[in-house]
């Protein structure tokens, strides 16, 4: 590990997470906040506009109304009927009803637009009245088809047309409204015809005001019109404009129409109030970009909101240095203590928060430890009593050892053999169980034992107890292992209570085979025998450590020691009949492994 390498600390990680997050933040709110102006400015621009165009189209939906009032009179009043569609003389005519139809025309408020009014009866006769009769020829029944609408059944608020009967040199453009009447099965047709100007809704607009880019534009019948100040320009086909835009509740008035265009060549949006009669819309045209914000506008919120948002994470970063970086170095000055061999405890680390539970944990280590290191002292100091007792008691095997073998030596110079065998099988037995260290043996060092043992047994009996060891194959003998000193507590056991109780004159057989991967060592004796209830508390071992005869304590230490070593598959298995003798099983694996090959010794089993 390269202590030289640039790190970071957990407080620096925070604070750094802290401050990308107040950044990340003030971004988004930003962003936030600039789409939510631009939104809320596309809508004001848009209602701005809507409200501007709906309160200059009443001044022209008024004289629209006018204008339609004019043209409807003439053909439902009774009495311009009578005149226009019965045959009267043009004294009638020009006497009797030329006043009313005058004054009525007089009384209409945009008469001032209407150019040419102009009534034709079924007689050919006429009445001509407006602006420009001053400067119009003669019509004539002979010029009806000159008029646009008059033939054509109709026309009112669909095109602007040139006047055909301006005298030479002067030319009129104006909108034409015609109606048509009839009576006696079409025999008699009279018609009125007004050409109004475009002034009617010009004058109007002359004081509308419009941002840089913006201009107004009129739809009428199937053609856009650019408003101009004193004429209305066509700019193309209504059918350039898509579909408007449904339902962005971003108008005023459900019936506006919204439109996203080209027109004149630039992209743009368009606001469409309708006047509510003849598919006529007043438009304003706002130029791609007039609804965006201006850049300035969100530099000065731009900067505060990032102000504000940057205050808050640097309070952030201080709280959390107050919070988290300040316990995080006691943790670190008290664990460097630890390191140091100081395991003193440190209760001001341990505060009321998760860090506190760190805090604890690191004290209680400290307390773990010096327990730790108290009790190995305790152990060693044992560990040194426990040698110290080891030698001395090495001193007295050594002493007996050295007896034994004079006492052997004086009863063969005394010539008493039998005495110097038991002592020689004596002194083997004694050195084994104290200086063999091996848990298991093979069966060959097994049986050895087992045969110093009865040699001091054959001496005790003088010869009425016999025993045979019938050995396996000497493989299996050499291979085959078995904890030390297994088969002795049982050849006790069959001699003094199977045998002794019969009068001490008895036989011990033992055999080796192997069976199904196991190897099978019976012990038969033709002692005494015992009952079912008494293997049974053989094998079930002792209870509230009393120790009786029929207990045998030695045969159940070894069906555990033997269970403990192999596992639960393996121990004695007892056959008896009383009278007869008892057979004892000893079940061992074939393959157990030698004492450095056994990674461990099983774990405790029932029994």
């Amino acid at each position: 590990m390269k202590r030289n390498a640039l790190r970071f600390g957990i407080q620096a990680r925070v604070v750094g997470l802290a401050l990308l997050f107040t950044l990340l933040a003030a971004g988004t709110v930003l962003a936030g906040s600039a789409a939510t102006l631009s939104d809320q400015l596309r809508r004001t621009t848009l209602q701005s506009a809507e409200y501007a165009l709906q309160t200059a189209a009443a001044g022209i939906r008024q004289n629209i109304a006018e204008v339609d009032a004019l043209a409807d009179w003439c053909a439902a009043a009774p009495t311009v009927r009578t005149a226009m569609l019965t045959p009267i003389s043009t004294a009638s005519l020009t006497h009797t009803y030329y006043p009313i139809i005058s004054n009525k025309f007089n009384s209409t408020h945009a008469a001032a637009y209407i150019q040419r009014f102009m009534i034709i009866n079924s007689s050919g006769q006429s009445i001509m009245l407006g602006t420009a009769v001053s400067q119009s020829s003669t019509v004539d029944s002979g010029d009806l088809s000159l008029f646009p609408g008059l033939e054509e059944g109709g026309t009112q608020w669909e095109r602007i047309v040139q006047d055909p009967r301006m005298q030479a040199g002067t030319t009129l453009t104006g909108i034409p409204i015609t109606r048509s009447l009839s009576a006696a099965g079409g025999a008699y047709r009279a018609y009125v015809y007004l050409s109004v100007s475009t002034a009617l809704i010009t004058d109007p607009l002359r004081q509308f005001s419009l941002a840089e880019g913006a201009w107004l534009c009129w739809i009428m019948g199937d053609t856009l019109y650019r408003v101009e100040r004193d004429s209305l320009t066509p700019i193309g086909s209504a059918d350039q404009l898509p579909e408007p835009a449904r339902g962005t509740g971003d108008t005023l008035d459900a019936g506006t129409l919204l439109y996203t265009a080209s027109l004149a060549g630039r992209p743009c949006s368009v606001v469409a109030c309708p006047l509510g009669a003849h598919r006529l819309y007043l438009a304003m045209v706002l130029p791609e970009g007039a609804m965006e914000p201006p850049p300035g506008l969100l530099v000065s919120p731009a900067f505060l909101s990032l102000a504000v948002l940057l205050a808050m994470g640097l309070g952030l970063a201080l709280l959390l240095h107050w919070t988290v970086g300040a316990p995080i170095k006691a943790l670190r000055r008290q664990i460097d203590t630890i390191s140091q061999g100081d395991f003193s405890v440190d209760p001001d680390i341990e505060w009321n928060h998760e860090l506190g539970d760190v805090g604890r944990g690191i004290n209680g280590l400290s307390r773990s430890v010096s327990t730790l290191m108290a009790r190995r002292l305790e152990d060693e100091k044992q560990k040194r009593d426990l040698e110290y007792r080891m030698l001395q008691n090495q001193i007295s095997p050594h002493f007996i050892y050295n007896t034994l073998n004079s006492i052997k030596w004086m009863a063969t110079i005394q010539h008493a053999p039998g005495v110097a065998e038991m002592v020689t099988a004596l002194s083997r037995l004694l050195k084994n169980a104290s200086k063999g260290t091996a848990r298991l043996v093979t069966l060959q060092e097994e049986f050895a034992l087992l045969g110093d043992y009865f040699t001091i047994q054959r001496y005790r009996y003088g010869g009425t107890v016999t025993m045979e060891i019938r050995p396996p194959e000497e493989e299996l003998a050499a291979s085959c292992r078995i904890p030390r000193f297994t088969l002795q507590p049982l050849a006790e056991n069959a001699i003094f209570h199977g045998i002794e109780p019969k009068g001490g004159v008895g036989r011990l057989l033992i055999t080796a085979e192997e069976k199904e991967g196991d190897v099978l060592l019976r012990l038969e004796d033709d002692g005494v025998g015992m009952t079912g209830e008494q293997i049974e508390r053989v094998l079930a071992g002792p209870e509230g450590g009393e120790e009786k005869p029929f207990r045998h304590i030695g045969v159940w230490n070894v069906h555990r020691l033997l269970q403990l070593s192999f596992g639960p598959a393996y121990g004695l298995e007892i056959e008896s009949v009383p009278g007869q003798g008892t057979a004892i099983t000893v079940r061992l694996p074939r393959g157990a492994p030698s004492e450095k090959e056994e990674g461990h010794v099983q774990g405790p089993v029932g029994g």
